[in-house]
């Protein structure tokens, strides 16, 4: 910044220049999320910089949770991030956060499912001879869980 004074009399010559800059504060949230599968226990989710970064951005948060359940969070200076070790066929809710000297305000929040997998094995699997037939077995047992997918 310059200043002068001016007068009925004239202008004065300027004084300066000096320059102030503002602390930081927390960024807007991140841009643009957008998360897809990779596989049945992953996914992968990426973002763009806040509009308003409000200083220097030095990294993300990425959070992600089955709905009710706790929050995980990672933190990382990329702008994509693998999310591994999912359970698979099953929902999950993933927003980001950018940090200056302050954590800022949560992205838009997306939901993401993980594909299917193998189902674990069939419980209480029995035969038992059908009533009234000396050729025929009944067969039984239990869904199995967790059932990876629709069965």
């Amino acid at each position: 910044f310059t200043v002068s004074v001016v007068t009925g009399g004239g202008t004065s010559s300027f004084a300066g220049p000096i320059s102030q800059r503002t602390s930081e504060d927390a960024p807007s949230p991140p841009l643009n999320v957008t998360v897809y599968n990779i596989s049945s226990t992953s996914v992968r989710a990426a973002w763009q910089p806040p509009l308003t970064p409000n200083g220097i951005i030095r990294g993300y948060q990425v959070n992600y949770l089955v709905s009710g359940g706790p929050i995980e969070t990672m933190d990382t200076n990329a702008m994509s991030v693998l999310l591994p070790n999912l359970t698979s066929y099953t929902n999950y809710i993933i927003f980001m956060r950018a940090r200056t000297i302050a954590l800022g305000n949560n992205s838009t929040f997306v939901m993401v499912m993980t594909n299917e997998d193998v189902p674990s094995s069939p419980k209480n699997f029995s035969l038992s001879p059908f009533a009234g037939s000396p050729t025929q077995l009944s067969a039984s047992w239990s869904v199995p869980i967790p059932r990876n997918g629709i069965i």
